[in-house]
């Protein structure tokens, strides 16, 4: 007889990495709804393109915001409107990295799009397992007059929102 498997309760390191980089995003949406962001459910597919016409504090998730620097969709973790704070809405990115793997490599890949976006960017990094060179190379990239404005760890960013950056 075959065994089968569920492969939602079965541990593989995708699954894994999977249910950690979950954990960073609930984190992230929790923190937002602590500032009294709400949750955009509809018409997530125009949101981007009229996100300058949406009012109050909202944000949404896995978001299709343009097209990549290979010209394929692109979707990003979060996208948060507040046209106060915001004018042009702020994109999150979480890169959850927990043990030693490719996720680093892929850096200047979405440097790359962040940049083609020309959208205010952050990028939340943290589980220790990229190379600490990858990060700071990353950090350096950082400019608040451009489309990448931050990279924090979840510490760094709470330390953020406390000083008022999400209003």
């Amino acid at each position: 007889m075959e065994k089968k498997t569920n492969s939602l309760s079965e541990t593989t390191p995708t699954n894994k990495a999977n249910k950690t980089g979950n954990q960073l995003e609930q984190f992230v949406a929790r923190t937002l709804e602590s500032r009294g962001y709400t949750e955009f459910w509809n018409h997530k597919k125009q949101v981007f393109e009229n996100r300058k016409a949406v009012g109050g504090k909202q944000y949404a998730q896995q978001v299709p915001c343009g097209t990549s620097i290979y010209e394929t969709q692109r979707k990003c973790d979060f996208l948060v409107l507040n046209k106060e704070k915001f004018p042009e809405g702020l994109i999150i990115e979480c890169k959850w990295q927990q043990s030693s793997g490719s996720v680093d490599e892929k850096y200047p890949f979405s440097l790359f799009n962040i940049i083609k976006i020309g959208v205010p960017t952050i990028i939340l990094l943290d589980g220790g397992g990229y190379k600490k060179a990858a990060m700071d190379w990353l950090k350096d990239q950082v400019d608040p007059r451009r489309a990448l404005i931050g990279v924090y760890s979840m510490s760094e960013f709470q330390t953020q929102v406390n000083n008022g950056f999400l209003g």
